[in-house]
């Protein structure tokens, strides 16, 4: 540490030596700097702080039933495209640059805007400062109101042209999706109708089929029943027959039901053609009575005494049931001929009905999908009405100035005094450093440690400096002067600063149009 002192000591005393360096480079620096300083161009800030105010106590009351836009989401969109290019342009001509500058150059004035003009804050207050600086107070107040202007514009007027422009995608959406809808119905309908057969009754094709094969295995099952059932009352007909006879063969009863099988029949032919099931049934019916009409007179004819004749004191029940269970049998068997024409029909269209229903059920879910986003954007435009209704009537987000834009009266830089206590204190290090590097370019040897540390060699004795009266005398008169023009330097700064700090800077300007 010693040592450390010791050196400064020793190049300070050097720099001291050349002291008259200083004052020449201190005066030179500061003069130059000092006028420089002065006819730097005043620059005018103007600058406003809005609040924007995005709670609103109306989205926890309409919470579901309109849309509301992601207001933060907005508004950091709003900032981060408030100074491009087009905006910009839109400042610079609602501001007449073009007037106030002088310059019609579209180009230049973007320039100037983006390189001036900021917008800062709405961290965590949402409370944003525009500012802006220029030579002229006039283009800074102007640009600074007509941003405001826009920036309240963009955030006001942008979210009720997104809220119109979705209301018209949408209801174009819909009448695309009603002409969709129709083509699907009308596509469904005419599929139907080309393939009725296919689609005809409950359930799909397959089940349709069982259900058919399982209706003609129940009516084989009966009419097995009923065959059975007619062999076991033939059998017992034929042991319990006696030597009854009477002289004429007649069957009231079997004559009745022909006859109302024949009415039947002629009804049914008015209203169905002769291939229909029902007709088919009926005449089989018919002819199975008649030819067992037949077949009874000529059993009778051949043995009278097997054969008992329904007469007029009673029938026998055992005849009435046979005839019954023939009756009941051979509407079974015409059944029976019905569900297997139904079976072989449906085995036959077994490849293609699949196909059918799957088709149809494509068509069907490709309708579905359609209906049920119909019905979406409906629910959707009513929210897109709503939204938009409560757009117009209240706004979502609010714009308070805070403080509005005011033209600048007193320029916001350059800030004179301190750039004036700067340039003297670069003078003064100026003219220091000059003296410094003298001294180490011309390095004297100042005590006797400084000649053994050069030297190498033990320092035996010194001869002391005996100064007279002349030469302090001189001494002091340097250090007079010395400081005259150290003091002469402090006081033009110092009158510098009181001009400028009292706003008289215009003398200065009058002494250098004397000067000059």
């Amino acid at each position: 540490m010693e040592k450390i002192v010791h050196e400064f000591l020793q190049h300070a005393r050097a720099t001291w030596r050349r002291r008259w360096w200083i004052l020449p480079i201190a005066w030179l620096v500061c003069l130059v700097g000092w006028v420089y300083v002065h006819n730097l161009p005043d620059v005018y800030e103007a600058d406003s702080r809005v609040f924007v105010n995005t709670q609103s106590v109306l989205d926890p009351l309409l919470r579901g039933m309109t849309v509301r836009p992601d207001t933060e989401q907005r508004l950091r969109m709003i900032t981060s495209t408030l100074l491009s290019r087009d905006n910009l342009e839109q400042i610079a001509r609602d501001s007449d640059l073009d007037v106030l500058i002088g310059n019609s150059s579209l180009d230049a004035h973007v320039s100037l805007l983006r390189s001036g003009l900021t917008l800062e804050g709405g961290q965590r207050d949402n409370i944003y400062r525009v500012s802006f600086r220029h030579h002229n107070p006039d283009v800074a107040h102007q640009v600074v109101r007509e941003t405001v202007n826009l920036f309240m514009e963009r955030g006001m007027g942008d979210s009720r042209l997104d809220l119109t422009t979705s209301q018209q995608f949408i209801e174009r959406q819909l009448e695309s999706y009603e002409r969709q809808l129709q083509e699907k119905e009308e596509e469904i309908e005419q599929f139907k109708r080309d393939n009725a057969r296919f689609l005809s009754g409950d359930g799909n094709f397959y089940s349709r089929l069982e259900r058919a094969r399982e209706q003609l295995r129940q009516v084989r099952l009966q009419e097995r029943e009923a065959q059975s059932r007619l062999q076991t009352l033939q059998r017992r007909a034929a042991e319990s027959s006696g030597p009854a006879a009477v002289a004429r063969y007649q069957n009231p009863e079997l004559d009745r039901r022909i006859n109302d099988m024949q009415e039947n029949l002629d009804a049914m032919r008015q209203r169905f053609t002769d291939e229909h099931p029902d007709v088919v049934s009926t005449r089989r019916i018919l002819n199975e009575l008649e030819e067992r009409r037949e077949r009874e007179a000529a059993e009778y004819a051949r043995n009278p005494s097997t054969i008992q004749m329904p007469g007029s004191g009673g029938s026998d029940p055992l005849e009435v049931a046979i005839t019954e269970t023939q009756s009941e049998l051979a509407s079974l068997r015409t059944r029976v001929q019905d569900f297997e024409e139904r079976v072989e029909t449906l085995e036959g269209d077994v490849d293609r009905a699949p196909a059918v229903e799957s088709e149809l059920t494509s068509l069907t879910r490709n309708y579905d999908v359609l209906r049920d986003s119909y019905r979406q954007l409906q629910n959707r435009r009513e929210q897109a009405v709503m939204s938009g209704e409560v757009e117009m009537q209240t706004d979502s987000v609010d714009f308070r100035v805070l403080e509005p834009p005011r033209r600048p009266s007193a320029p916001a830089s350059p800030d004179r005094p301190l750039l004036a206590t700067g340039i003297l204190l670069l003078g003064l290090g100026a003219g220091t450093g000059f003296a410094f590097l003298l001294s180490q370019m011309r390095r004297t040897v100042g005590d006797s440690r400084q000649l053994a540390e050069v030297t190498g060699r033990p320092v035996l004795g010194t001869v002391s400096r005996v100064r007279t009266s002349n030469h302090r005398r001189r001494r002091f008169s340097e250090l007079v002067f010395f400081a005259l023009g150290v003091g002469s330097l402090l006081l033009v700064f110092a009158a510098v600063m009181t001009l400028y700090l009292t706003g008289s800077a215009n003398v200065i300007d009058d002494l250098i149009r004397v000067l000059r």
